[in-house]
């Protein structure tokens, strides 16, 4: 079996059109690589050395063990819930962690401390998860404007986190669409809260990604064991949002547990279109 290097993992990045002063979040599974020489370092190096120090590296370090404790349990070296990388790399010498209970991110590098300096302390967004995992001082907004990169190392593009970020700006212009209307208060009370079971438009990260590569807007390479996938958070989150305008429901996702329905999201939207009698523009 071969092993994984330090330059395998560099060579790889490169092969995905990253360069030196990208901003990158990496979500990952480390056992997809195999066996890998020196470990965690190695992955992390191998992205640091085509980035650069004017580049960003960033994981997701999210908590979503006992979710429905997660803001009472919360503290800023609590252990990441999204595999071991995530766990080295936020403990790792030069990284910082944004202070949020459910969607916390860990940076290193050139924008480490703007990414993270701030996390639901201003622009706060109603939400199925809370009202700050992704605020508008939140790191996701700030990576988004960066049109950071995203990539997927050995996990799907399902687990894109960026699909959130996208239903949460979408449901903040659905509601600042509804205000001042008798219909205002009944909608937002059908909406998912935190651990309150509602509506919400839940979107298939791998579709978004399917339909973004048949637009030659997807790069592939392979490492190891695993297939890396990477695209632009900002081609990601406007296609999402542009779907949602549109009332396109072949981007929803099934639930496979039944926790959610989606044609009651149809339904909501529809009554949505009804009552504004327009579709959203972005400001």
């Amino acid at each position: 079996m071969s092993v994984t290097t330090r330059n395998d993992i560099s060579s790889a990045v490169r092969e995905l059109g990253i360069k030196k002063g990208d901003i990158v979040i990496v979500h990952s599974s480390f056992k997809s690589l195999g066996e890998v020489e020196g470990g965690a370092e190695t992955v992390i190096s191998g992205f640091l050395d085509v980035i650069g120090e004017e580049g960003t590296l960033v994981f997701p370090t999210f908590t979503q063990n006992d979710f429905a404790n997660a803001y009472k349990t919360w503290h800023i070296d609590k252990e990441s819930d999204t595999g071991y990388l995530t766990n080295y790399f936020r403990k790792r010498e030069g990284s910082l962690r944004s202070n949020q209970a459910t969607h916390s991110v860990a940076a290193c590098g050139k924008l480490a401390y703007e990414l993270t300096k701030t996390h639901g302390e201003n622009g706060k967004r109603f939400g199925n998860m809370g009202d700050t995992p992704f605020s508008a001082d939140s790191p996701w907004e700030k990576m988004y404007h960066h049109n950071t990169k995203v990539v997927m190392l050995g996990v799907s593009p399902l687990y894109t986190t960026f699909f959130h970020y996208a239903e949460y700006c979408y449901i903040e212009e659905c509601l600042n669409a509804l205000k001042g209307k008798s219909e205002y208060e009944e909608m937002k009370s059908l909406l998912a809260d935190f651990c309150k079971k509602g509506t919400w438009p839940h979107l298939d990260g791998e579709i978004l990604a399917s339909r973004l590569e048949s637009e030659g807007k997807v790069n592939k390479s392979f490492c190891g064991n695993a297939l890396l996938t990477e695209f632009s958070s900002k081609d990601f989150v406007d296609l999402a949002l542009s779907s949602l305008r549109n009332y396109d429901s072949d981007v929803l996702r099934i639930s496979a547990s039944g926790y959610w329905d989606v044609n009651d999201w149809i339904q909501w939207a529809e009554k949505f279109r009804q009552i504004t009698n327009s579709t959203l523009k972005l400001n």
